[in-house]
């Protein structure tokens, strides 16, 4: 494994994720972190360490708020505010729990957040998500989606999949567009792209061992269900790791994407990424996996 780390003012990466925390309210049966989540000995992000890594990049930057839960951070809104300040695109990863309260969504657009990505590895269906992330929470993350749409963030809906989920994601996509045209929305691939992302179980940290899609076989369940595909060589997109897609809905062009978490031969998915970096706990920058494989070998064993 390639490991390496770089002051901010070094940084090249496009996207810089920031471990906004540990802490999550879900126990979700994949999940990268594995023995860090919730261990409380890891302080959350420092908000002046923060700010003084970020004004050191030496290009504007996607700044990724993450988890575990990045909205159990309390200093989320002031994150994100601080990031607007230095120049930077602020973006949240979440499991949408919090963002059933509409008041707490208003917060995160005021404060200057545009973008987010939703994971609803269960769809509508709570017995799918007992299965994936330990609890019911098909409704409140329904109403998360809909307050998400209602105040105009833009959302990515994440869904981790394997043979026991492909069902839900035709509902979910429905309830989605529902939600649009009730919301006066129209889905368009650069005015509003809502884009539904299906990703394989990477086997790092936590994980269903269940079954790892390939590329190609996601490929073929998304085709099937009448996507098309904008790259037509898979060469030209993230080394055959990913593949972006769009389809008609009746209230517009939704985007879709498929990407492929299967891990190399020491057991990192994405390996080698130049796009994807993280903010580490000593506020250095380093590859985005790599940094929690070697986190978790040195301080877990």
């Amino acid at each position: 494994m390639k490991y390496y780390e770089l002051s901010p003012k070094q940084s090249n990466f496009q996207t810089l994720s920031i471990q906004t925390t540990y802490k999550c309210q879900q126990h979700c049966a994949n999940c990268y972190l594995g023995s860090m989540l919730n261990d409380r000995s890891i302080p959350d992000i420092d908000p002046k360490l923060f700010e003084k890594a970020i004004r050191e990049l030496p290009k504007r930057t996607d700044i990724r708020f993450i988890g575990a839960e990045p909205t159990m951070n309390p200093n989320l809104i002031d994150l994100i505010k601080i990031t607007r300040k230095a120049g930077h695109r602020p973006s949240l990863l979440t499991n949408g729990l919090k963002l059933r309260k509409e008041l707490y969504v208003k917060e995160l657009k005021d404060a200057g957040l545009r973008f987010l990505g939703i994971s609803m590895n269960g769809g509508l269906e709570n017995d799918v998500y007992r299965e994936f992330d330990n609890g019911p929470y098909a409704n409140a993350k329904s109403i998360a989606l809909n307050n998400i749409l209602k105040n105009r963030l833009l959302p990515h809906i994440n869904m981790i999949i394997d043979p026991t989920n492909i069902h839900v994601i035709q509902p979910l996509i429905d309830y989605t567009v529902k939600c649009a045209i009730e919301n006066n929305i129209k889905l368009h691939r650069t005015k509003f792209p809502i884009m539904i992302r299906l990703k394989s179980i990477g086997q790092m940290g936590y994980y269903r061992k269940t079954y790892t899609y390939s590329l190609e076989e996601m490929r073929e369940i998304v085709e099937n269900m009448g996507w098309k595909i904008i790259c037509k060589n898979p060469n030209l997109h993230s080394k055959k790791r990913s593949l972006p897609y769009e389809f008609e809905t009746p209230a517009g062009t939704m985007m879709g994407k498929i990407t492929d978490w299967s891990v190399d031969d020491d057991g990192v998915p994405d390996a080698g990424s130049t796009r994807r970096g993280i903010l580490t706990d000593d506020y250095k920058v380093a590859p985005f996996f790599e940094y929690y494989k070697k986190t978790q070998e040195e301080k877990y064993g």
